[in-house]
């Protein structure tokens, strides 16, 4: 028989029937079955040990030690308290809507889910008092139906057997359990949430939903006509319309939004990263018709001025930080994962913040996403990612695009909760948004929307006669028509208005409505059209707080001019850098390791040091020094995914802390150069965020680690601007450098050479040792008076007949070949750069001016270094 075929009844122990009552369970068993099979059950049941196994390392996990499960973080959720329906709910929808979502993919529960809820009567209508109640019944009954099946004499055995390695079966079940009955309450939660909407909050969405339509019906008027610049000529913009997916507008009105707080609270508003073609949803937590008309047309009043006001059209894309929508990137992936860094941040500074990361089904298969997704699991970020399947992909369909049998399947992989929505129905929208902000602000972790939609236009403007077919018939279209009729007849805007009429709302009313919102963006794209264009000039301001980026015409106007030959600060043969083995001299690597101290003692709970194997000493043992100072709270292991701590950095240095990044070896900084270079450069220039964001990255030879480990890089990125790059010689300027290079409001990326850290006795790797007596002082008083070193040049050996310009480890190369000349009589000046971007020029051509012949000396490769840029100049 099954489990569940039962009787609870309670005996009355005493004579008077006043006196001890005991409840006690009473189940049917098959007549075939032996006294040893029963009484083993009989076993089994009274142990109150295998009864009640630790639900702390079972189900939450033990995230600390190496043999602990994943945590389960929403375990522990439970909604607060109940919702008011504006009327009652009849429960045979409830029952009905309860068991489609179980056979989205637990259908092999849909007769215990369907037994369990049936088993308990529950009442023909709901109100939302009862129906919280109820509901809270429902999950205790149904995990208690679940724990009862391997108690069965069939399957006891079960228990006790390694369903998995090191996984006894009672804690695998009870997990999987657990995992279930979380989706079944959040399920009911989405169904108290739908119920409790209001006409008010229906209206508001019908106004926004219509906005969307009525600037995407401009948008796509300015592409195919354009406004005139200055030349005479027609710019025409870009932009993405979201024809039919204008319901996740009323996501707004689950979130706390930035334009309802005080300016001084903004921290405390929730995020959104919008897709490219979710202007509604932009628009509904703030952005103005306005803002995305001028962002679209790169005005020069956009948002897209790198902070400096005239100086928009950077960026043609949505988005307004101070309004907490994060502009989105052409590499899909990159919002997302940015944003699950600022999840991040709002975890580890306590801040109660909840974020919302749409991305299309194209961008669900990128690796980034994945690594952002993965993250937000391992650590319970408060976020919740949003997967829309708009049908295509660009041009690519959805069969070529996944093979899983749902877009919400990719969540249990990482071991976030993931639901399917129609994104037809803003209500859902709504429902979903409401129950994953509660999950993620009360400490339950991530979560995942799937929405099934389908974008009614093209990829953007331009795709649309490719895709829909152009009025010519020429070319005509590939879309499956069958399928657009089917999504057209769910047209959310009129099918969304004709249910207000049904439930009361005015025709009036809502033509009222309609034609407030065409004035409003008239008037709208009127102001964008009297916006001024942007000079071209503008553009090369503000790459980074320290500096602009300067044109061709200006670094070519140099050659015009005529410099004096200046006087060396030291005389021929004179050497700057001062060694020493006095016991408390540093190392290289503890020079480093110092200022990585300095940092963590000046800026408090602000940094955290993230990185594949931090938490227990780190590459080369670098953070042993700061769990000896009381610092292991701010180490984080990450996944061991370069592309994900550079994102989550960036995000985190957006939400408000100060992260120091670490890719553990040069080489593997290939995997982050999307995050380096088209998320964290560029974020200044683009918008004029602040990102105080330090990278340290080991790399170089002399360190018996061959390729993939000592690869030179410097070269990489430099191409691009907005990256702050240091790459020290010595201790004292590893410390000044470090320390100077935290400071700023800009991405810092920080070369360590492996081959100076004197890991050998002390040694570097040519068998030298460069220990030095380092002053911690002069530092802070340079950052005092707000004086800097970054950027500057350093003249470490006087000469007359030669300049040999280099830096990092090759300095000492470049010393010692200096010696040797010098015996010779020839005496060479040798530039250290210490800083590869900013470039010190004028030091450079300085000491040319003097010697009359320059040498560059890098090591790394002869094609495409950094020493031809360096010789151009």
């Amino acid at each position: 028989m099954e489990c569940d075929i039962r009787v609870r009844v309670t005996l009355d122990r005493s004579s008077t029937g006043q006196g001890r009552k005991e409840s006690v369970e009473i189940w049917e068993r098959s007549p075939k079955l032996t006294d040893d099979e029963l009484n083993r059950e009989v076993e089994v049941r009274d142990s109150e040990e295998e009864l009640h196994t630790s639900k702390e390392n079972i189900v939450r996990g033990e995230v600390h030690i190496q043999s602990g499960l994943s945590k389960i973080y929403a375990d522990d959720w439970r909604p607060l308290e109940s919702l008011n329906f504006p009327s009652k709910i009849d429960s045979k929808l409830i029952r009905t809507e309860l068991l489609r979502f179980v056979s989205e993919r637990n259908e092999g529960y849909l007769d215990i889910v369907a037994g369990c809820w049936d088993s308990m009567s529950p009442p023909s209508l709901f109100d939302g008092h009862e129906f919280h109640e109820f509901s809270l019944e429902f999950e205790e009954r149904m995990l208690e139906n679940l724990s009862q099946r391997i108690l069965e004499p069939h399957l006891i055995d079960i228990r006790e057997m390694e369903v998995l390695p090191r996984r006894k079966g009672v804690a695998h079940i009870s997990r999987r359990s657990t995992r279930l009955v979380l989706d079944l309450r959040i399920c009911l939660r989405r169904i108290a949430h739908y119920h409790s909407i209001t006409i008010e909050q229906r209206l508001d969405w019908q106004r926004w939903m219509l906005r969307t339509r009525v600037v995407d019906e401009h948008l796509k008027d300015l592409f195919t006509n354009g406004l005139e610049t200055q030349d005479g000529s027609k710019f025409t913009g870009k932009g993405f319309r979201s024809t039919w997916q204008e319901g996740i507008v009323a996501c707004a009105s689950a979130m706390t939004r930035a334009v309802d707080l005080p300016s001084s609270d903004v921290t405390y508003a929730d995020v959104i990263a919008p897709m490219i073609r979710d202007t509604g949803l932009a628009m509904a937590m703030g952005q103005t018709p306005t803002e995305v008309f001028a962002a679209q047309m790169g005005k020069a009043e956009s948002y897209m001025d790198g902070g400096n006001p005239g100086s928009g059209g950077r960026d043609l894309h949505i988005g307004n930080w101070e309004k907490r929508v994060l502009p989105p990137t052409a590499p899909l992936p990159t919002a997302s994962a940015t944003t699950t860094g600022i999840a991040l941040a709002a975890q580890r500074l306590g801040v109660s913040r909840f974020h919302l990361a749409p991305v299309g089904e194209g961008c669900s298969s990128s690796g980034e996403f994945w690594e952002a997704m993965n993250l937000a699991g391992t650590r319970g970020l408060p976020i919740c990612y949003m997967i829309q399947n708009n049908q295509i992909a660009l041009d690519t369909f959805v069969v070529g695009q996944s093979g899983a049998e749902t877009f919400g399947d990719k969540g249990p992989a990482m071991g976030i909760p993931s639901w399917t929505i129609d994104g037809s129905d803003p209500g859902q929208f709504y429902s979903s948004t409401a129950v994953a902000r509660e999950i993620a602000v009360s400490g339950g972790g991530s979560t995942l929307i799937h929405v099934e939609t389908m974008r009614g236009c093209g990829h953007a403007h331009h795709h649309d006669d490719l895709y829909l077919g152009s009025p010519s018939g020429n070319p005509p279209g590939y879309v499956d028509r069958e399928l657009l009729e089917y999504w057209s007849d769910k047209d959310p805007v009129p099918n969304h208005r004709e249910y207000l009429i049904r439930n009361g709302c005015s025709e009036k009313l809502l033509i009222g409505i309609e034609t407030e919102e065409r004035k409003m963006v008239d008037d709208c794209r009127n102001e964008m059209e009297s916006m001024p264009w942007p000079e071209g000039h503008s553009v090369g301001e503000g790459v980074t707080s320290l500096t602009d980026a300067r044109s061709h015409s200006q670094q070519i106007s140099d050659l015009d001019g005529q410099l004096s030959i200046s006087e060396s600060p030291l005389r021929p043969g004179e050497e700057a850098l001062l060694f020493s083995d006095a016991s408390n001299s540093w190392t290289f690597s503890r020079a480093i390791q110092n200022a990585m101290v300095e940092i963590a003692d000046s800026y408090g709970d602000d940094v955290v040091f993230m990185g594949e194997d931090m938490e227990i000493a780190g590459a080369f043992g670098m953070n042993l020094p700061l769990k000896a100072k009381g610092h292991e709270d701010k180490l984080l292991d990450m996944p061991l995914s370069e592309a994900i701590i550079i994102h989550s950095a960036t995000g985190a240095a957006l939400g408000g802390m100060r992260p120091v990044a670490e890719i553990q070896f040069g080489g593997f900084a290939a995997l982050a150069m999307n995050p380096l270079i088209n998320n964290a450069a560029q974020l200044r220039w683009r918008w004029g965020a602040e990102v105080p964001l330090t990278v340290r990255i080991p790399l170089g030879a002399k360190t018996r680690s061959g390729p993939f480990h000592a690869n030179m890089i410097e070269s990489w990125f430099t191409n691009d601007p907005g990256l702050v790059i240091a790459f020290p010689s010595n201790p004292q300027d590893a410390y000044d450098l470090m320390v100077e290079g935290h400071s700023i409001p800009d991405p810092f990326l920080f070369l360590e050479h492996i081959g100076l850290y004197g890991l050998r006795g002390g040694k570097t790797g040519w068998g030298e040792s460069i220990n030095q007596i380092v002053d911690t002082e002069s530092v802070k008083k340079r950052l005092d008076a707000r004086e800097l070193s970054i950027g500057k040049a350093r003249v470490i050996r006087g000469g007359s007949d030669l300049t040999i310009i280099t830096w990092g480890a090759m300095v000492h190369v470049a010393l010692e070949a200096s010696r040797m000349a010098s015996l010779e009589g020839y005496e060479a000046e040798v530039i250290d750069l210490r800083t590869i971007q900013p470039f010190d020029e004028k030091t450079c051509i300085e000491s040319v001016n003097r010697t009359g012949r320059m040498i560059i000396l890098q090591e790394a490769q002869w094609t495409g270094g950094i020493g031809h840029t360096i010789s151009s100049r």
